[in-house]
């Protein structure tokens, strides 16, 4: 079997994409071959996607269980009709709220202070630049009568401006559950949020709940850095 030339050409070429991509989620940890206390630092973000909301609707079936799964069909699209009243406004309130923006500005803010960095003005230049690159977001419940909880795939890289060398780099995952205390709706619900409590909520309600979220996934980027941070230092 005869191969052509542009096959190896192709092959090659998605290899050295593939190889690429790897390296450039591999995790780096050399703060402490670096000075950064009382260096300056500035923040940055690529464009992010656009927010998605998904709730699972399905209705799990048991045979073996027909009476129990009964009532749970009828008790699940309770719930799920529940769900579907609030998705309309959930949907609403996450265009609204500029997730990526909160969480570069508090992760700036709080990274700096980990780092016992000055942070830069936008637009200055400085030592370090922290890069975050956030490559899904959005709300999500498994099941209508499941936690909400706002879901971030992102890598955060330090880079030191200068040289241009990656001081730091994390691909980090976070799925940080809504509490009642989000929503100012403790008085009303349990110990979790779900899609269905949501529905009797105001855009302006949900929109502080995702707000909060958005806060609670920064810090999820910071204690990272933070445990990073004083491992390298104190190892």
């Amino acid at each position: 079997m005869r191969v052509s030339r542009t096959f190896f050409l192709a092959a090659g070429a998605a290899a050295a994409a593939a190889v690429l991509l790897l390296a450039s989620c591999t995790t780096v940890n050399k703060l402490d071959s670096y000075r950064i206390e009382n260096a300056s630092l500035a923040a940055d973000m690529r464009v992010p996607p656009e927010p998605t909301l998904s709730i699972d609707y399905s209705v799990r079936i048991d045979s073996n269980n027909p009476i129990g799964t009964a009532l749970s069909v009828g008790t699940t699209m309770i719930k799920a009709s529940e769900a579907a009243k609030a998705e309309a406004l959930m949907r609403e309130a996450l265009t609204t709220v500029d997730v990526p923006a909160i969480v570069l500005r508090e992760s700036s803010r709080w990274c700096a202070s980990a780092l016992d960095a000055r942070l830069a003005e936008r637009g200055q230049k400085a030592d370090y630049l922290l890069d975050l690159d956030i490559r899904e977001y959005g709300i999500q419940a498994a099941a209508p009568g499941s936690a909400v909880s706002l879901h971030m795939r992102l890598t955060a890289s330090l880079f030191h401006t200068r040289s241009g060398e990656i001081v730091w780099r994390r691909s980090i995952t976070v799925n940080d559950p809504a509490s009642p205390q989000m929503f100012a709706v403790g008085h009303i619900v349990g110990n979790i949020v779900t899609a269905g409590a949501l529905a009797s909520l105001s855009v302006e309600q949900l929109e502080d709940g995702f707000k909060s979220l958005a806060l609670e996934s920064a810090r999820s980027i910071v204690r990272r850095l933070e445990r990073d941070f004083y491992s390298a230092k104190y190892r």
